[in-house]
């Protein structure tokens, strides 16, 4: 509801009343005091009033404050002056209901109307807007619960994508997940209103990026790294059995559903997702997130997903991106130092992109296995910045190095532990960043066919709490669905 203040709105129905002989509005915003109210009605409701801050009282529960002093005070939302949601808010497209930018005008109490089965959804707040289009909080009277819903753009081809995250959600929901127990958001309806296709989610709670933030960039607690960990694999293998990439994999996307308990997460926005036997894009994943086969332009499957998995359950105990390149360049340089190695020459000699960042320094029409090259070395080397800079013709952007060490060990193992902690509690920590460390080698990994997959994972003595003593070597994979608990 939004604010009022009590001398614009008395001033308004005072020039109501002797100004204009012209206009007068439909309903008073104040009726006349009532002096038969009984006195202990209102102080018992005073009693619960007086509870809450001043400045509360005065902005923000302005009515409910008025209601107190008049039980018979009456207002409507309807003499609110429009508040726009949408920038910009002129309305030039589309018969005046879009921007210039095709996305709907929103504002304050706006409905979104499924002219079908006659559901109005009125627009409370703007949760987030981006390419594809605008994501409003809206009320729903008839099911008494706020949801979120995602507005598309007015363009064909953001239409023709939401129906494809429309497809994949319905089926992943309806027929992979009934219960609702592998962490993904639920659908609720799409329809189309004023030729936008508007499509109505359960509404979650705040990110894990928001998460982290909110803790200073310091990163979380190892247990629940762990816990959210787990929940995002259940979320993966249900995925992985119904061969859907989702393709934009990271913190932003995964919320918090503070409705269970303990917290959960579930894994949102299915607008970039495809089916793994059609995979057409191959511009996909936010850049920290990114894969080295889909930046390298190699074939892709499921595994990218668990490459973006692994960066994000590093970040959420550094509270930092393990691989925050500048460019694609930097990217693949911070790849190759932090974990070691490089992608090996069969995704090398597949890929459309390698000659950007690689030179050849052997034979490629030798036989040689997955790896190598017959002698035992990589017939492909990384090039320096130099040399890049000399096939590009541009000089690569690169960003600044947040990590005191180079090397995935040493940027989990003297990452700062907490003060004055006890010698058996850092002891259990010392002993829980190794399990991390193992867990976080088989995630990122640069052969896609070596990378964990999500069952696999799913068994790590990180995620199953066991106590970590070897190096984690995963049982071949086996098709049934990790049951969520």
């Amino acid at each position: 509801m939004d604010d009022i203040s009590p001398k614009a709105a008395a001033d308004e129905s005072l020039s109501s009343v002797s100004v204009s002989a012209l206009w007068s509005p439909k309903q008073l915003v104040f009726r006349p005091y009532a002096r038969d109210v009984k006195t202990e009605a209102r102080t018992q409701s005073l009693h619960v009033f007086v509870k809450r801050p001043l400045v509360s009282r005065l902005t923000k529960d302005i009515v409910e404050t008025y209601r107190i002093c008049n039980p018979e005070f009456n207002y409507s939302e309807d003499l609110n002056p429009k508040q726009f949601l949408t920038t910009p808010s002129a309305g030039v497209l589309n018969d005046g209901y879009d921007n210039e930018n095709s996305d709907l005008i929103l504002s304050v109490n706006g409905p979104l109307v499924n002219s079908e089965t006659h559901r109005r959804y009125i627009v409370k707040d703007m949760l987030g807007q981006g390419t594809f289009g605008q994501v409003a909080k809206c009320w729903v009277a008839e099911l008494d619960r706020f949801v979120a819903v995602k507005i598309i753009k007015n363009q064909p081809a953001y239409y023709r994508q939401a129906l494809v995250e429309v497809s994949i959600l319905t089926t992943l929901n309806n027929k992979f997940d009934p219960e609702d127990k592998h962490h993904i958001v639920r659908i609720y309806e799409y329809f189309v209103y004023q030729r936008h296709l508007c499509i109505a989610f359960e509404l979650l709670d705040a990110n894990l990026y928001e998460l982290i933030k909110l803790n200073n960039f310091c990163g979380l607690s190892l247990r629940f790294v762990q816990l959210f960990s787990k929940q995002i694999l259940y979320g993966l293998a249900l995925m992985k059995d119904a061969a859907v990439i989702h393709c934009d994999l990271k913190p932003e996307n995964i919320l918090i559903c503070t409705r269970t308990r303990p917290p959960g997460v579930k894994i949102i926005d299915f607008g970039s997702a495809c089916m793994e036997d059609h995979t057409v894009y191959s511009y996909i994943q936010s850049r920290f997130y990114r894969s080295p086969e889909v930046l390298l332009g190699y074939q892709y499957t499921t595994a990218i997903d668990m490459w973006s998995f692994g960066c994000i359950v590093a970040e959420l105990f550094l509270g930092l991106p393990l691989f925050p390149g500048a460019s694609e360049f930097d990217l693949l340089k911070r790849m190759i130092k932090i974990i070691g190695g490089q992608p090996p020459d069969y995704v090398l000699k597949g890929a459309k992109n390698t000659s950007r960042f690689f030179k050849c320094v052997g034979s490629v029409n030798h036989e040689y296995g997955s790896q190598t090259s017959s002698y035992g070395r990589s017939i492909y080397q990384a090039l320096n910045e130099e040399e890049y800079e000399a096939r590009e013709m541009k000089k690569p952007s690169i960003g600044k190095e947040y990590f005191r060490h180079m090397n995935l060990e040493g940027i989990v193992k003297k990452y700062p532990y907490k003060k004055d902690m006890k010698k058996e509690d850092l002891a259990r920590e010392c002993q829980l960043r190794l399990s991390l460390i193992d867990f976080l080698r088989g995630l990122v990994e640069f052969d896609p066919a070596k990378r964990w997959s999500p069952l696999q994972a799913s068994r790590h003595p990180f995620v199953t709490g066991e106590p970590f003593t070897c190096p984690y070597k995963p049982a071949p994979e086996s098709p049934r669905l990790v049951n969520s608990t």
